[in-house]
Parts: structure tokens; C-alpha cells; sequence
């Protein structure tokens, strides 16, 4: 019987090959769409899940905020707050570590020299992390401060195949300069937020400045494991009275009655929920729940409009098979027996579309990966990946299949027999038009939503910055270059005697940057208010580079403002002695720390003066800051969020960006930058970027967006277009005696066009009336993460545009077999059945 089965199954597919070839073609677009985004939600969910006892893990991240003022966010944590943690919850804490991470040192290996950062972890952080050792014993690593780590990627790229275990490099910043012996070579598996680890060694709190110990220093990548039955809500509700009896915050905020707990509070995130929606990671591109769902409904309907196409052609072709069931049950064949049948014809179909759809992966798997910036892999041996595979025909199979089985069985015999020909259900007519509406519905949705994405991404790429974006190009990573930091006013200068470079000045961050550097602030006779505002340090040409217009007051000029005083290298000489100095220099603020400080405008802040004050172990210092100028706000910071306030202070030994403006071709400009840069420092490599490119990246998860819906509405439109062809095809064929009749009668070709063009225009006119509304509700909920958005009524022409796409689209699709039937001679209609 299932032979028989298997035969008829085979010679229906024989018999109507484009019925065929749609249905099965359409099925493994969606097959192939879902199993694509199915390994990308599963890449999304797997972050840290590979640790033991991984659903005990959390991590600490850390707030600041202040009366008035967005929270500052960040998922690092002060040195010392674990160890006030373990003390403080020593019998619900089973483990913890701790990461810091130094900026970039230069490495020599006695043969090669680059850049890179050093990561020193409590010896305990192979113990809750299992790292891959490839080579040597990470334990060895943690025996002496001397001793270093290297990633598998550092030491397959600088010393070849092979590892160099016991081999001694040098380390150096600035003037620091250390020889250290290779112990070990790892590997961190799978995918996890720890930050990259490069270089590992062992980290040991007196070799860091007092400063860097501070409680206001948030610098530490900091993790924990609960002990088991522990509830993390009660660590949590203690947690406040740990910050006021640890953090004293009466050197730097006078203001009374304010505790610590009201300034910083820390968060114990599930360390496998990070990489998903963190609002703390702002220096590290986390994953975006919302998008990884939006990604697997959008690949779950095109594989149910690959469904539907399956349902309308098969009930559009189940009046074909009337007299076949007819037959089978006048010769004793059950209904049962026919459902069970149908049912596996159709999981036949989905086999079939399966195996085409593992080729169609492979094809789009390339493809996909270039556009979402990871690889994935597909081992078919697998049963986490067969399996999932097996149950997905079988669900496909059976739900595709459900409805056309109750139709194809449920004919009964006398009346299909008794009449002429084959009757078409009022049932089956209304079904294939509500699916063929859900389908362009869907596919109307994507148009539109793609749409929104690209004129919001553009937008907000285009948008003014506040200052002049265009030809700036940044040479970055300066700072802990030994051989380097002597040098920046020789290549400045150098750079300033190419005929097409106008200006160029260093600065601490480059646009984009997260820098989250606070200094304290109080106006003289109001001691009591502490305004914590973001310091940026900058050099005299700063503004005139980014050509940031000054509004009140003046520049920043050399003959007249003098540097910082290098406090931070006081304070780490000085833990001991007690020092206490007072400074005068000049600022520069932007608009919205005059609105921060409660001046009147920009010209009423300038004149004014800022008092700070800084102490710590064993310093004391005190700056008074008087406002030279204002400049406009800007959006240096990120373009994607409100301007900040900001103090601009004369810092240039700070420096670790440059920035170029340039006039002419930007080829033949980066051309003399090289050459400018290897004359003055000799075999040392470039790292640059223009900051155009700075401002695109910002939203390269958008672009990433509306590449996945651009995609995605293609291959639902080329389904649905697949299934409307098909459906088109067999509703012309039967009416191609009517057709022939109506040209007998007189009517033309363009009226016969006209007409079945009108009657597929229907569902899709119907389907714009669905689509409209839920597009406009769902991307004006994906707009809310924008600050600026572009204008929310432009999304009516966008729906008006979107529907007309799809309405051509169908014309398209259905014209040519319209037409061609519309000019076929009325003999052959009228001869037709």
C-alpha cells in the first residue's frame, strides 16, 4: 500500500511539474530562510551558556547618576567593589573574579613589535571561566607578575606554528617597560561578553595606581558565582548599605544629606542574559533581543507563506483529483485511508523541499554571514542539527498538508460522479483568496518596514553632527607608545607642511568613542552643589579642526592657555605623602553644560569660574577653572543620542587620537598621510579612519537591520509571486471557455486582461488595507529607540509607494499567462474540456 502511495504521490508531481516545481521551490526558500535565522537566534542565545554551573554566573555592572541627569551606565565595576562583595556576602558568594584591562602596550617579541592590550584576571578566573590551553599551564601564569598568557590568535600571528612557551617579550607604555615570559597559549571557547584577552597576567592590586583603586574609578570587569539555593534579590536589596559604608564621597560632592547609594548603585546581571538588550554594555556592540525575534518571526512567515502557496495550488488542484477519490472510495478505500495518504504526499513535497533547501543554506549562508558580520556552520552529522531538522519537516509536512487532506477526503463519491465536470467549493475559492490577502499582507509589511529602516539609517547617518564631518581623517591608537609620544608635534607639524592638509590637532577620544571620564565641579560661594560633568581633553586646535563654531567668548589659543597639571602621575607617585596644590587654568564648555551649571546663556558663562577638587590616598588637588568660551553642543559622543555637557580641558600628553582635515582626493591625501607618518616614525604601523566611516558604524546594527529585511521581503515576495502565478495559472484555465466566449461576443484582448487583472488586484488592494496599519504600529515602535527620528508622516507615502510595489508586482505576474490565454484563438476555448 505505501508503494502504491509513494507511485501516485510521484506521478502527480510528474503530471503538473509547475504545480510542482512551485510547491516545492517556495518550500525550500522558507526552509532555507528559517534554518539560516534558526542558527543565527541560536549563535545569539548560545553567549556563556559553555561555563559550569553557568545559570549561577552573574556580573557586576555599575550606575552613576545624578539629580537631573541620564544614568551613566557601565558594565565594569570599581577594583575594589568584589572584594567588599565576597566580605560582605561571604556565605551566600561561591566564587568570583576579576578582569582589568590596560590600554594598548607596545609588545616586542625581539623579532616583530606591535599593539595590543594586556588583560591581568584574578587567579581565580580560570577557574570560573574555562579557558582552551593549547600550550603550557595558565596556573604558571598566576605564580608571578612577570609571567604573561598569549591568545591563540596572538601567537599563531607573531610566532607562527610554533607556541612560544618560555620565551621571554617585552611589554611597554610610556615609560614602563617590563620583561615577561610566555607560560601558556589559550583559547576562549564559544561565544561570551568577557572581553578579548589578548595578553593575560596575573593581577595584582598594588601595581595600580591609588587612583585606580578609588571606588570612583569604574574600571573592572567584575563576576560571581551564587551559591546554590541562593536568591540574587537578596544580595540585591543589601547592596546599598555596602556602597555607603565602603565609597566616601565627601571629597569630591559636598552636597549634604547626598549618600554614596544615591550616586552609585551597582546590578548583578545573569552573565547569560548580557549579550541581549544590556543597557550597561556601551563599549562592546551587544546582541538586540528585540531584532533576534523580529529576525525569527520575519524567516517563520516566509516559511508559512511557503506553507500557504502549498495549500492554495493544492486545494486549487484537489478538484482535479475529485473523480481519482471517487473512484478510491467507491473500490472500498476509507477516509482515514485517504487522509493518511494526502498527509504523507505532502510531507513527500517537504522531504523533497527539504534536500533543496540544504543547497539553498549553503548558497545563502555566505551570504548572510558577510551581511551580519559572524560565521556559522551547519554540521549535518550532528543531532542538534538533524534533529531539528526532522522535526520541522514533520511539522511542516503535516500543517501544509492538514487542510488539503480534509478537502481531498471528504468528497463524496455520488456527487462528484453524477456531475460533468469537477465543482470547485465556495470554501476552497474563499480560503486560497484569505491566504493569498495574509501573503501580500506579509510581504507589504517588509516592504514598508525596509523602507522605515533605510530612510531612518540614512537620516540619522546624515545628520548634522554638530560639526564638519567630511575629510577628517583620525590616526588613532597613540597613546603608550614610547617611541611615538615625543614625536606628535613633529608629525603635526609635518602634516601641517602638506599643501592639502588645513589643520590637525590630538585629542583623548575619537568621535564615536565612549569616553565616560567625569570630573567634579562646584561654583564658587555654592559648595554645596556638586555638578559631576564628562571631561574631554583636547589640544589648542581642536575646534578649529572640527570646525565646532564657538558661540560666546573665544578659542583656545597657545600664547595664552596653559596644560593640565599632571595630577593623575602626582597621585600615583604620592600614595604616601600627603599633597595638597592649587591650580588656575582656562575652559572651554559646550551649551548644555551651560544649562547643566544653571547659567543664564552662553554669553553670562563666560567670565565665570569652576572649582574642582580632587583627593584621593595622599593627594589633594584643586583647579580653578575660569570659561574662556562656548561652543554649540555637538555630537561627538554619538550622533545617535542628545548632546552631552561637556568641559574641554588643555591637555595634549593625553593624546590618543589625531585628527587630519584635509582638502583634494582623499586617495592621494592618505597617500602623503602614510608617507608623512613613516618619515617620522619609522617602521611603526598606521591605524586611521575617516570619521565619516565612524559616524556609518555607529548605526551598522541598522544597516545590518535592513539588509536582514530588504533580504527577507525579497524572498516573500518571490513566494508569494510563486503561489499567485500558480493560483493565476489555474484560475485561467478555467475559465478558457469563457475567455473564448467573450472574444466571440466582441471583447478585446485589453478587456480580457483588464479583467483578470482586476480580479488579482483585489486580494492585493485588501492586503494594503491590512498591511498599512500594522507596519505603521510596528515601526513606530522600532523609531522609539531613535532620538531623532525622521518625520513620522513620511511613513504615508512610504505605505502608499510599498502598495504600489506590490500591486505592480502581481500585474507582473499574472499578465503574461493572462494575456497569453486573452489572445488565444476562441476556437480553441470553445474546444476546450
Amino acid at each position: 500500500m505505501l508503494k502504491n502511495y509513494f507511485t501516485i504521490a510521484l506521478n502527480n508531481l510528474i503530471k503538473n511539474k509547475l504545480y510542482s516545481f512551485i510547491n516545492i521551490a517556495g518550500l525550500a526558500i522558507g526552509l532555507a530562510a528559517c534554518i539560516v535565522i534558526a542558527l543565527y537566534v541560536s549563535d545569539q542565545y548560545s553567549y556563556d551558556k559553555q561555563w559550569k554551573n553557568s545559570d549561577r554566573m552573574y556580573r557586576v555592572n555599575t550606575s552613576v547618576e545624578l539629580p537631573g541627569r541620564e544614568p551613566i551606565r557601565a558594565a565594569f565595576a570599581p577594583l575594589l567593589a568584589m572584594p567588599a562583595l565576597e566580605e560582605y556576602f561571604k556565605d551566600k558568594i561561591e566564587q568570583s573574579a576579576r578582569t582589568f584591562v590596560y590600554p594598548m602596550m607596545i609588545i616586542d617579541t625581539g623579532t616583530t613589535s606591535f599593539k595590543e592590550r594586556k588583560v591581568n584576571v584574578d587567579p581565580s578566573f580560570i577557574e570560573m571561566f574555562q579557558l582552551k590551553v593549547l600550550a603550557g599551564s595558565l596556573e604558571d601564569t598566576f605564580t608571578n607578575i612577570t609571567n604573561i598568557a598569549l591568545s591563540e590568535k596572538i601567537a599563531s600571528h607573531h610566532f607562527g606554528n610554533q607556541y612560544p612557551i618560555g620565551k621571554v617579550i617585552t611589554i611597554g607604555s610610556g615609560s614602563f617597560k617590563a620583561d615577561c615570559k610566555v607560560t601558556a597559549v589559550f583559547r576562549i571557547p564559544g561565544n561570551t561578553v568577557l572581553d578579548d584577552i589578548p595578553l593575560l597576567g596575573l593581577l595584582d592590586d598594588t601595581m595600580l595606581t591609588s587612583v585606580q583603586r578609588m571606588w570612583g574609578s569604574i574600571n573592572t570587569g567584575t563576576y560571581f558565582k551564587l551559591k546554590k539555593g541562593i536568591d540574587i534579590e537578596t544580595l540585591k536589596s543589601l547592596t546599598p548599605a555596602l556602597i555607603d559604608r565602603n565609597f566616601d564621597i565627601s571629597g569630591f560632592m559636598t552636597d549634604p544629606g547626598l549618600k554614596a547609594s544615591d550616586i552609585l548603585s551597582l546590578d548583578f546581571q545573569k552573565l547569560e542574559t548580557a549579550h541581549l538588550d544590556s543597557p550597561w554594555d556601551t563599549f562592546r556592540a551587544g546582541g538586540n533581543k528585540a531584532v533576534v525575534m523580529s529576525f525569527a518571526g520575519i524567516s517563520l512567515l516566509v516559511l508559512l507563506i511557503g506553507c500557504i502557496n502549498f495549500t492554495i495550488l493544492t486545494t486549487a488542484k484537489a478538484t482535479q483529483r475529485a473523480r481519482e477519490v471517487a473512484m478510491r472510495k467507491v473500490a472500498g478505500a476509507k477516509r482515514k485511508q485517504l487522509f493518511i495518504q494526502f498527509i504523507g504526499e505532502s510531507t513527500f513535497i517537504v522531504f523533497l523541499s527539504m534536500i533543496l533547501s540544504l543547497g539553498v543554506v549553503e548558497l545563502m549562508l555566505p551570504v548572510f554571514e558577510t551581511i551580519v558580520g559572524k560565521s556559522f556552520s551547519l554540521d549535518y552529522t550532528s543531532p542538534s542539527t538533524f534533529l531539528p531538522l526532522l522535526t520541522l519537516l514533520l511539522i511542516v509536512g503535516i500543517s501544509g498538508g492538514l487542510y488539503p487532506a480534509f478537502v481531498l477526503s471528504s468528497f463524496r463519491p455520488g456527487d462528484t460522479l453524477k456531475a460533468n465536470q469537477s465543482k470547485e467549493t465556495r470554501g476552497s475559492i474563499s480560503l486560497r483568496q484569505l491566504l493569498v490577502i495574509f501573503q501580500f499582507s506579509v510581504s507589504i509589511i517588509l516592504i514598508i518596514s525596509t523602507g522605515v529602516i533605510y530612510i531612518q539609517t540614512k537620516y540619522s547617518i546624515n545628520r548634522d553632527p554638530g560639526y564638519n564631518k567630511d575629510n577628517l581623517i583620525v590616526i588613532n591608537k597613540l597613546a603608550g607608545n614610547e617611541k611615538f609620544i615625543g614625536k606628535i608635534d613633529l608629525l603635526k607639524q609635518e602634516l601641517l607642511n602638506l599643501v592639502d592638509i588645513s589643520d590637525v590637532s590630538v585629542s583623548e577620544y575619537q568621535p564615536g568613542q565612549q569616553g565616560e571620564t567625569a570630573m567634579p565641579y562646584t561654583l564658587p560661594g555654592h559648595p554645596e552643589t556638586t555638578y559631576l560633568e564628562v571631561r574631554t581633553f583636547i589640544d589648542w586646535d581642536y575646534f578649529k579642526t572640527y570646525q565646532i563654531p564657538i558661540i560666546a567668548g573665544r578659542d583656545f589659543s597657545i600664547d595664552r592657555d596653559i596644560t593640565e597639571p599632571q595630577w593623575n602621575i602626582r597621585a600615583a607617585s604620592s600614595d604616601r605623602n600627603e599633597s595638597k596644590e592649587l591650580f588656575e587654568r582656562n575652559t572651554i564648555i559646550n551649551e548644555s553644560a551651560v544649562r547643566e551649571f544653571g547659567f543664564t546663556d552662553a554669553k553670562d558663562a563666560v567670565g565665570k569660574v569652576l572649582n574642582s577638587n580632587v583627593n584621593g590616598n595622599g593627594f589633594n588637588i584643586n583647579i580653578s577653572y575660569t570659561i574662556i568660551g562656548v561652543v554649540a553642543d555637538n555630537h561627538m559622543f554619538s550622533i545617535s543620542a542628545p548632546p552631552r555637557a561637556e568641559v574641554y580641558l588643555i591637555n595634549p600628553s593625553a593624546a590618543n587620537v589625531m585628527t587630519v582635515r584635509f582638502k583634494g582626493p582623499t586617495k592621494e591625501i592618505l597617500t602623503q598621510v602614510k608617507s608623512t607618518w613613516k618619515d617620522v616614525t619609522g617602521d611603526e604601523e598606521i591605524s586611521y579612519v575617516f570619521v565619516d566611516q565612524l559616524l556609518a558604524e555607529e548605526f551598522q546594527q541598522e544597516q545590518t537591520e535592513m539588509k536582514v529585511f530588504i533580504s527577507f521581503s525579497l524572498l516573500a515576495i518571490i513566494i508569494a509571486c510563486m503561489g499567485l502565478y500558480g493560483s493565476a495559472s489555474f484560475i485561467v484555465d478555467r475559465r478558457t471557455k469563457e475567455i473564448g466566449l467573450r472574444k466571440v461576443m466582441g471583447a478585446k484582448v485589453k478587456n480580457i486582461v483588464s479583467l483578470l487583472l482586476w480580479q488579482f488586484s483585489k486580494p492585493v488592494l485588501l492586503a494594503n488595507i491590512i498591511a498599512w496599519p500594522v507596519a505603521i504600529f510596528v515601526m513606530q515602535y522600532w523609531l522609539d529607540r531613535f532620538t531623532y527620528q525622521f518625520n513620522s508622516l513620511l511613513m504615508i507615502p512610504i505605505c502608499l509607494v510599498s502598495g504600489l510595489i506590490a500591486l505592480a508586482i502581481a500585474w507582473f505576474t499574472v499578465a503574461g499567462n493572462t494575456t497569453r490565454v486573452a489572445k488565444s484563438r476562441p476556437i480553441k476555448a470553445l474546444r476546450y474540456e
